[in-house]
């Protein structure tokens, strides 16, 4: 094993494991010497992504998609950067660049529905999210998605019935719980004389 490869393999260890600030500076070492490895500068946005940075993540990536284009991860990371900053119509446009790549890509279907809900287009975010429901039935996440633009809709219902499908496939799921409580409480209180 080389050098690279051993300090590359201990930077994605100390990401993996949680310590992205560590692991960034590996990788930020690595890049200065290997300027056309595009998982490299993969791994820097997305770590800039962890740590909140988005404008570092979002230039990373783009240097990662110039070196190469056919790397569906790296548009979907993309995407969730520029959602980040409230920018759904690029993140859209990432995330059809990442299904495109791999069209049972689950992640990105998620990340595209909940651009699609922000940007008010509901039709196409609940068609995404139920394609993710069809393809995994356990994914609490794109339950707990669906049940938020329930929400939005005023379907409070079809939102309740979304957060319980979630809490039954993961009981500690704090976000479905909380989303849950939030409209029993509001419709307990619009109940009230």
């Amino acid at each position: 094993m080389n050098n690279y490869e051993e300090r590359f393999n201990i930077a994605k260890q100390l990401h993996s494991s949680g310590r992205i600030e560590e692991s960034q500076k590996i990788y930020l070492d690595l890049a200065k010497i290997y300027k056309n490895n595009y998982t490299l500068f993969y791994l820097i946005g997305t770590a800039f992504l962890q740590l909140k940075k988005f404008d570092d993540a979002i230039d990373n990536f783009h240097t990662s998609i110039n070196i190469n284009s056919n790397f569906p991860e790296v548009y979907n990371n993309l995407g969730i950067a520029l959602a980040e900053k409230e920018k759904y119509s690029e993140a859209l446009v990432n995330y059809n660049k990442a299904i495109k790549l791999k069209n049972d890509y689950i992640d990105a279907y998620i990340n595209r529905g909940v651009s699609l809900k922000n940007l008010k287009k509901f039709q196409g975010a609940i068609s995404d999210l139920n394609f993710v429901i069809k393809t995994q039935p356990l994914n609490p996440l794109a339950h707990n998605n669906l049940g938020n633009i329930f929400k939005e809709l005023k379907n409070y219902d079809e939102a309740i019935n979304s957060y319980d499908k979630a809490i039954n496939i993961n009981q500690n799921y704090l976000e479905a719980i909380n989303n849950k409580a939030l409209i029993l409480n509001f419709q307990k209180n619009m109940k009230i004389p």
